[in-house]
């Protein structure tokens, strides 16, 4: 990671997000800001590679906490979804859930955001599921940040979601996993999305950062359409979400699948929360799954984990894939937050 990278990423992040995160973050939040975040470095190795992999780690004021939120996102999303307010004067999930009393770790992957790039037929949902599992040791014994966590729990979406899934399919190492926008279904717009993939070299802010060969992202000007609802998603986020978009590698796109494979999730054995947005156009309402409400999206998906798993299931109304950044995201939080304060632990 260089300077200058480092330089442009913020300074695209802080342009695009500026009205939200002012909002998102006023004085009057007081306890509900966090109280401490600082941008961690953590060592891993990718295929034969040591790579750093960067995010942002926040712990509430007060007691020290022994649960943490690893928050791991989707394919040309990164660390910045879970610091996006939905709207003006809301609340982003990490803001959430650090005033609910939980650590969080917001963690790019690698190859995307901060993160350093690896070459990218090696960076596949194989290797960041091993990836985040050399995260979770260090979390676990408290190598990462000098506080050994008793519980670690994966919340992920979309690609992010998967790879947490397939971790505690193949590791057993997360005490719960929250999936968001991740289901085992297709979409009408699906093909869409594919289509919209192209060499983040040749995109106009991207090409910046010179990314390497196989590193990709959407096309100008498509991101509003495939991940947000329009009607319940605000204005100024249709800027903010191409603005903020990072790379994701031909090994991803070539590996994207590998994660609905029936056989990983019926290996997990511990707690799933599902949530979808029920106007996600490119995993429900194609010929299998109609998300239109959380019983729906119970019936489908039972059919793929384990009893032990639950799996609870949430549907957000008017929104699309990316649910975090629409305007009632908080009503999401607020159900991911009871459902865990239920767990046993």
């Amino acid at each position: 990671m260089t300077a200058n990278r480092l330089s442009r990423f913020l300074s695209a992040a802080v342009g695009g997000l500026a009205l939200l995160l002012a909002a998102a973050l006023p004085a009057s939040a007081g306890a509900a800001t966090p109280a401490g975040c600082r941008l961690v470095s953590v060592p891993v190795t990718v295929a034969a590679h040591q790579v750093a992999l960067r995010g942002t780690l926040c712990r509430p004021s007060g007691a020290a906490v022994d649960t943490i939120q690893l928050l791991v996102s989707g394919v040309t999303f990164d660390q910045t979804y879970w610091f996006t307010p939905g709207d003006p004067g809301g609340r982003p999930y990490a803001v959430h859930m650090t005033g609910a009393g939980y650590a969080v770790l917001a963690l790019d992957r690698p190859g995307s955001g901060l993160s350093d790039r690896p070459p990218a037929r090696d960076v596949t949902l194989d290797t960041e599921v091993e990836a985040i599992h050399q995260v979770l040791g260090r979390l676990r014994d408290g190598s990462l940040d000098g506080h050994a966590y008793r519980r670690v729990i994966g919340v992920g979406h979309s690609f992010g979601a998967g790879a947490l899934v397939t971790e505690a399919a193949r590791h057993g190492d997360l005490d719960a996993v929250v999936a968001t926008g991740f289901v085992h279904s297709v979409g009408p717009r699906l093909d869409e999305l594919n289509q919209a993939i192209v060499p983040a070299a040749d995109d106009p802010v991207l090409r910046l950062t010179r990314p390497p060969a196989g590193y990709l992202t959407t096309k100008v000007g498509t991101r509003a359409e495939l991940f947000l609802d329009a009607a319940g998603s605000s204005p100024v986020m249709r800027s903010a979400i191409e603005l903020t978009k990072t790379t994701m590698t031909d090994g991803e796109q070539a590996t994207l699948a590998d994660a609905g494979d029936p056989a990983v999730s019926g290996a997990v054995r511990v707690p799933v929360f599902l949530a979808v947005g029920e106007h996600d156009d490119l995993f429900c309402n194609g010929p299998y799954l109609q998300c239109t409400d959380a019983a729906a999206v119970k019936t489908w998906e039972s059919w793929f984990y384990a009893p032990e798993t639950g799996p609870e299931t949430y549907v957000l109304s008017g929104a699309g894939h990316a649910l975090n950044l629409h305007r009632n995201a908080p009503e999401l939080y607020a159900a991911i937050t009871r459902w865990l304060g239920g767990l046993s632990g």
